[in-house]
This record gives C-alpha cells, sequence and structure tokens, in this order.
C-alpha cells in the first residue's frame, strides 16, 4: 500500500511539472507580450516641415506650377487657400474683336512684353488684354510708363481683390529650398515660408 501511495505522488509530481512547462509556452507573460508588442510598434508623427510658397493668384499659379514640377515631384505638394488680396491689374480696355486683340498682342510680345487676351465670352472685360496683376501699385505703375514710352496707349490700372493660393512643398530639403528662392524672383510678391503641415 505505501509503494503504491508513492507510485501516485512521483506520477502527480511528473504531471504538475509538465503542465507548468505547457502552460508556459502557451501563455506568455503581459509583460512579455507588452515588451514584444513596443518593440514592433513606431508611431510616425502626423506634422512635418513644410515650406509654403504664396501668394499666388490664377495668373501666376499656372506659372509657378510649371516651374515647381521641374524641382519636386507632383505628389510632394499641394494647393491650399490662402484668403484674399487687393492686387494691381494693368490692362488695356477691351478691343472690338478678338482679331484686332491679337494684332495687338503680336505688336506688344515683339516689343518683349508679356500679354494674353481675355477670352471669358461671359466677362465684361473679353477682348481686353492683360498685362500682369501686380502686389504692389508701385510696380504696376512702372510698368505702366514702361509701355507708354513703347508706344502702347491706353494702359489701365485696376484694384482688384483676387482670390490667392500656397503651394505646399512636403518634404523639402536644403537643396530645394535654395532651387525655390531662386526661382521666387520670377514671381513678383510672392514668399517663402517654412510651416508646419499633415503628412500626406
Amino acid at each position: 500500500m505505501r509503494i503504491i501511495f508513492v507510485v501516485l505522488l512521483i506520477v502527480n509530481a511528473i504531471y504538475a511539472m509538465s503542465w507548468n512547462l505547457y502552460s508556459g509556452k502557451e501563455n506568455p507573460s503581459a509583460s512579455s507580450l507588452s515588451q514584444i508588442n513596443s518593440e514592433k510598434i513606431v508611431l510616425i508623427p502626423t506634422e512635418e516641415n513644410c515650406l509654403a510658397w504664396g501668394n499666388f493668384d490664377e495668373e501666376q499659379l499656372h506659372e509657378a506650377e510649371i516651374s515647381i514640377s521641374e524641382i519636386v515631384p507632383d505628389q510632394s505638394y499641394n494647393l491650399e487657400e490662402a484668403g484674399y488680396m487687393l492686387k494691381y491689374w494693368l490692362y488695356i480696355p477691351p478691343f472690338q474683336n478678338k482679331d484686332i486683340a491679337n494684332r495687338m498682342i503680336n505688336k506688344l510680345r515683339n516689343l518683349g512684353i508679356v500679354s494674353f487676351r481675355i477670352k471669358d465670352e461671359n466677362s465684361p472685360q473679353k477682348n481686353a488684354i492683360s498685362l500682369g496683376i501686380f502686389a504692389d501699385k508701385a510696380d504696376a505703375e512702372t510698368q505702366l510708363y514702361d509701355i507708354e514710352k513703347k508706344g502702347i496707349p491706353n494702359g489701365t490700372i485696376e484694384e482688384r481683390t483676387v482670390a490667392v493660393q500656397n503651394i505646399v512643398i512636403h518634404g523639402a530639403t536644403e537643396e530645394i529650398k535654395q532651387q525655390l528662392q531662386a526661382v521666387m524672383a520670377q514671381f513678383e510678391g510672392t514668399r517663402l515660408v517654412q510651416i508646419k503641415c499633415e503628412r500626406l
């Protein structure tokens, strides 16, 4: 009888040891799981350093996007509304028809003056010739004086409140910043500032 008791005691001890070993393998402690998970989780900031280049009116924005496409890929920038600004539009009042307007544009081109015809059928300025939109009235007056010296009459300056936009460049390097600063000289009245923005 005593021998049977000893045998049962040994069997129970072996079973208990086996169960503890199996449970340890199948159910790691909470602290172990926490340690494993914490090593795998990498938190990515929702914001990053960006460059905001603006304020562009509609006319400037098209040209700016052409310039910036040569510096940064399309997927690394976006446009954002930047409110409204008072600007100064220099133009030659509407001509009788588009043919007369186009002849004036050719004359301006030969004089080295950039211009384009207003084509909007619903605009009261249809067939007018735009000579640029300026942030500074003094710059508009200087350009007006220049075209008058070249024999172009009827130039007019008009105040306009226009919607403006910024081009926001994500992940810009110092090299990209320097390239943009060089291009900025072509876009009167714009500025380049560093901001925080949401990742694309």
